[in-house]
């Protein structure tokens, strides 16, 4: 009896080994279960996954990249602003052709204008939602000189404009919103550029024909005939053609300065 006793303890504990052991032993079941609900336990610890970055060169990525900026130190901020600078060769590829021989004066007055811009940021901290959209003709909230830099880039170009001051996306072209950064922005990959003082590389270059005419250039923007006849004359200054200059001024003498139909 004692060794049938020694031969049953064996086969006891081979059965206990067998009942704690037997369903890992056997086939997988419970670890293709238990693994998705793992991942799941240690998802909701660390909370959901970050939302995907916007797409380069869409208002949002704009938005984005500019609240960086705002947020930023002084030195980061300049930085960040001097590096908004289109070189030669995107220049080339951005402007129409009558604008490509203005790459040096955009540069120099790129560099004059743009601590003025960061200043500009600096002081917007805290001031509410940045916003961002398309750059197009006929936009009521464009600044008199992002109207006119419209003129400098292709038809349809998707160069984008920003403003400060917690207006909500969405307001309507026509609505008064945030306050101007005084900026054409133009994507080059995921970095931005911006067209910062082509408008006084352009104007310098009217007044130098014709400083009359370049003083009735200084009112143009809004919407109206007073605009479109602006365009014409940047457009002969940049030709230097002087006898179509002299004809489109004479027509600015009597558009601009009045109220636009």
């Amino acid at each position: 009896m004692a060794r049938a006793r020694r031969q049953a303890g064996p086969r006891r504990a081979s059965r206990v080994r067998a009942a704690v052991i037997g369903p890992w032993a056997a086939p997988p079941v419970l670890v293709p279960v238990l693994v998705p609900v793992l991942v799941a336990v240690a998802l909701a610890a660390c909370g959901a996954p970050p939302a995907p970055p916007p797409p380069p060169g869409s208002p949002e990525a704009l938005v984005a990249s500019l609240a960086t900026v705002i947020d930023g130190d002084a030195a980061a901020r300049d930085r960040a602003v001097a590096g908004w600078q289109l070189d030669e060769a995107l220049w080339n590829r951005t402007v129409i052709a009558a604008y490509r021989p203005l790459y040096a004066d955009y540069a120099r007055a790129f560099a004059a204008e743009a601590p003025a811009i960061a200043a500009q940021l600096a002081a917007r901290r805290g001031s509410g939602e940045i916003t961002a959209r398309r750059h197009y003709a006929g936009d009521p909230r464009l600044t008199l000189a992002e109207a006119r830099d419209r003129w400098a880039l292709p038809v349809l170009f998707p160069s984008l404009v920003a403003e400060t001051g917690g207006a909500p996306a969405g307001v309507p072209a026509g609505v008064p919103a945030g306050v101007p950064i005084d900026a054409v922005f133009i994507a080059d990959g995921e970095r931005w550029r911006a067209l910062i003082g082509l408008d006084t590389a352009v104007h310098a270059r009217v007044a130098a024909l014709d400083p009359a005419c370049a003083d009735r250039l200084a009112l143009v923007g809004p919407p109206g005939h007073c605009t479109d006849v602006g365009a014409a004359v940047v457009a002969a200054a940049l030709r230097i053609d002087r006898a179509e200059l002299a004809h489109v001024c004479r027509l600015a003498e009597s558009l601009c300065g009045k109220e636009s139909p």
